[in-house]
């Protein structure tokens, strides 16, 4: 009987180094700030950069692969999505990296003459585009550059509408037994950003951005309705003379609680000179 149980004994030994070598196969590194696959012909490395605590943390990892094509990615339950568009490294120290992005704000016109008077909603804007962003000297510091869509509208007071005398465009108040459902003024832009970032902090949580937008405003008009007894009308006004090019200055807030803040001004009128009143384009929101 005891030779049985010194036997036991024996196998349990012999098996505890099998167990401990398994193990030893799996690492688990946590809060890593930054991870990086690349992948070539038939060599993988991939590369771990900072955690929570130990910025100068690096790992580096070299796997030799028979076939590149046998290579599968999955990826599940990513909040940064719109971030997964390529990235790419060239022999310097510089890094150039693609996000795409879409913003929701309101508006208003700024600047009116008496008379003029626009409201916040359902005045908005909707925007969907991509930048390019370069990190020269780390990823601190980001040149942006890209391409968006956007889509604003501007709600007037009630009390009048839009009309066109010869070329010039004018808010005129509705006549008596006239009820006014909307006045609204309409654009749809092609947008080129041209932005600089900072960060504050390691984790690029806090960031302040700064830049321009030039806009190539290629659709606008007005539009409005009113009631009349049990009628109703809807009128829109084409080659209202607007700009076709206008620029905004953008300021951007990021923080690791909200989506980042925005807003943007245009110094620039937005009627041509003589063709409309003199206001100016006001917009605030949040950027995703």
């Amino acid at each position: 009987m005891s030779k049985k149980l010194w036997a036991a004994i024996l196998l349990g030994c012999l098996s505890a180094p099998v167990s401990a070598g398994e193990v030893s196969d799996t690492l688990v590194i946590e809060d890593v700030n930054k991870v990086k696959i690349e992948t070539r012909d038939t060599v993988q490395r991939i590369v771990m950069n900072g955690r929570k605590g130990e910025p100068d943390f690096q790992y580096v990892q070299r796997i030799s692969i028979p076939d590149s094509s046998a290579v599968r990615r999955t990826m599940m339950n990513v909040r940064d999505f719109n971030k997964i568009v390529f990235r790419k490294k060239n022999g310097s120290d510089s890094e150039w990296e693609g996000r795409g992005h879409f913003n929701l704000g309101l508006n208003t016109m700024v600047g009116t003459p008496d008379g003029y008077d626009f409201k916040l909603w359902p005045s908005f804007a909707l925007g969907l585009g991509w930048t390019a962003y370069w990190h020269p000297y780390g990823k601190h510091n980001e040149w942006g550059i890209g391409w968006a869509l956007e889509w604003r509208s501007f709600a007037s007071d009630k009390k009048s509408y839009w009309t066109k005398t010869g070329d010039m465009m004018a808010l005129t108040p509705y006549p008596a037994g006239q009820k006014s459902s909307s006045t609204k003024l309409k654009v749809f832009a092609l947008q080129l950003p041209l932005t600089f970032t900072h960060y504050f902090d390691q984790d690029c949580d806090w960031g302040l951005t700064v830049g321009a937008i030039v806009n190539w405003n290629f659709h606008t008009y007005a539009s409005y309705g009113y009631e009349t007894g049990n009628e109703d009308h809807s009128i829109s006004l084409k080659k209202i003379g607007t700009r076709p090019f206008t620029v905004d200055a953008i300021v951007k807030v990021k923080t690791p609680w909200l989506p980042s803040l925005y807003c943007k001004y245009s110094p620039m009128k937005f009627f041509k000179d003589n063709r409309g009143p003199e206001m100016n384009q006001l917009s605030f929101g949040v950027f995703f």
